[in-house]
């Protein structure tokens, strides 16, 4: 199996517009979505996912040395 993507769950919306930001200026493909916990409620979460081929690892490190916490990380196929 392979995963395809990495999620980033972070605490709001500004944040995850903030980490797209972040990422995209530093070469990195990345996309906001809303995020839905197993029961499907939205909560306040948003998420960044951002594909696995471009720097999973590298935009981690970029989002945690802007300030924007992490929450969780996901990986999906």
């Amino acid at each position: 199996m392979v995963l395809d993507n990495v999620i980033f769950n972070v605490s709001s919306v500004t944040n995850a517009m903030r980490g797209k930001t972040l990422l995209e200026h530093n070469g990195i493909r990345a996309y906001v979505g809303r995020t839905i916990d197993a029961d499907g409620n939205n909560g306040c979460g948003y998420s960044i996912t951002v594909p696995e081929g471009t720097g999973a690892e590298r935009a981690e490190r970029l989002l945690k040395s802007a300030g924007i916490r992490i929450r969780s990380k996901q990986w999906t196929d």
